[in-house]
């Protein structure tokens, strides 16, 4: 078999069964695998006929590849779930491009599966939102075939099964296209995900998922880590669009984007966590447990209140250099206080200015003491700032910002 191997395809139909177990899903309790009447043809002319379902799958691709064939030929005796895979999979080799139905990887069985696994998972009729059931089935295939694999694949179905309600006649099935991924890291830690990684998010259910650093060990876990800085490498003097849409990578130093903690923060109460580390090695904390980033067009207004930890209260430093209810500035759109310039751009970063700092997180990057201005990474209450003999300022090995919903 190329492609995916067996072993994959085994997980895969572990989950479902797992996941069917969890949410006590319509195949496992239904009458039927989908609802609607006993037959109809989807998008792409295949007919999907509803009949009643079995409680178990066959765990190997070629063994289901092989009964399906079979059974197309003893309709009479044919297995619901191959039956079904089989038209299913022929509606979805229709649907896909010809370069992908060429690339002869076993793809188009994957996607057949997902897709009957989605249909199951959601309690949708086969038929309905057929285009919409494609895309999602899209998705699950690209979570399982991604970089995570079954991890990504795992958290997937269970913010299906945990976020979609059983559909009554008053209340429809929800489109599968819309919010598939968990929020944020917190919603993946309260699904039992306590393990430090990257992992998908969609903090807005109509902009694409995203990946994101989550910090599930410190104080309490479910953090999503939206600012990261270590080695220098990424340059965070960046334009107002690319502030607002994220640069770096999850993997590297990264700006997860202004428009995602717009999304992250709008609704309920978030905290913020900042942690610095200096180049001795010391390592302090600051906590907003009032934390919200306004919209766009409040031009992503911060919100940092409730301070408590032991790196100080930088954001409220004083009346002049308070940057809590400031407006995000760039280079290139001048939002601070300071009416004889620019601060982002005299200090060579994206930030909530006032006129100008007492903090700076996204300042450049200097390996510890620098000379000139104060355009390092910039914590005004650390105990060192500048050096009074040499007046060289003092710059951090590292420091990263992340949120969570408050804790009640």
């Amino acid at each position: 078999m190329s492609g995916l191997s067996i072993v994959r395809v085994c997980v895969l139909h572990w989950l479902l069964l797992s996941v069917c177990m969890m949410s006590q899903c319509v195949l496992c309790q239904k009458d039927s695998l989908v609802a609607g009447p006993p037959s109809r043809r989807c998008e792409g002319g295949c007919s999907v006929t509803a009949s009643p379902p079995k409680t178990h799958l066959i765990h190997s691709q070629d063994t289901l590849y092989r009964k399906s064939q079979e059974n197309r030929q003893r309709t009479a005796q044919a297995s619901p779930i191959s039956q079904r895979l089989v038209q299913l999979q022929q509606c979805m080799k229709k649907q896909h491009k010809p370069a992908v139905e060429n690339r002869g990887d076993g793809s188009d069985s994957l996607a057949s599966i997902l897709a009957l696994m989605t249909a199951v998972l959601t309690e949708c009729d086969l038929h309905c939102h057929s285009q919409r059931l494609r895309d999602m089935a899209s998705k699950l295939e690209s979570a399982a075939v991604g970089r995570n694999g079954e991890k990504d694949l795992l958290l997937l179905l269970k913010s299906i099964t945990q976020a979609a309600p059983t559909p009554t006649p008053q209340t429809p099935t929800v489109a599968p296209s819309a919010g598939l991924y968990p929020q944020d890291c917190y919603e993946i830690f309260q699904l039992g995900i306590k393990e430090n990684g990257i992992y998908t998010i969609q903090p807005d259910p109509q902009q694409p998922a995203l990946e994101a650093v989550c910090d599930m060990e410190s104080a309490g876990g479910g953090w999503t880590v939206f600012q990261r800085r270590f080695d220098g490498e990424v340059d965070f003097n960046r334009t107002w669009r690319e502030y607002r849409d994220g640069f770096g990578s999850a993997q590297k130093e990264h700006w997860l984007g202004n428009a995602v903690l717009h999304a992250l923060t709008a609704k309920g109460q978030h905290t913020l966590r900042i942690t610095l580390q200096d180049w001795h090695h010391q390592t302090r904390h600051a906590t907003y447990n009032k934390f919200k980033v306004a919209a766009e067009n409040q031009r992503f207004r911060l919100t940092a209140q409730a301070y408590h930890g032991d790196a100080g209260n930088a954001l409220s430093y004083s009346k002049r250099y308070n940057h809590d209810g400031r407006a995000f500035s760039t280079y290139d759109r001048d939002h601070d206080r300071y009416t004889s310039g620019n601060c982002a751009q005299y200090y060579s970063a994206g930030w909530w200015f006032d006129s100008c700092l007492a903090a700076n997180l996204n300042g450049r990057y200097y390996r510890g003491r620098y000379s000139g201005i104060t355009d390092g990474i910039y914590w005004g209450t650390w105990y060192i700032l500048t050096d009074s003999r040499t007046g060289e300022r003092y710059s951090f090995k590292s420091v990263e910002m992340k949120t969570r919903p408050k804790k009640p």
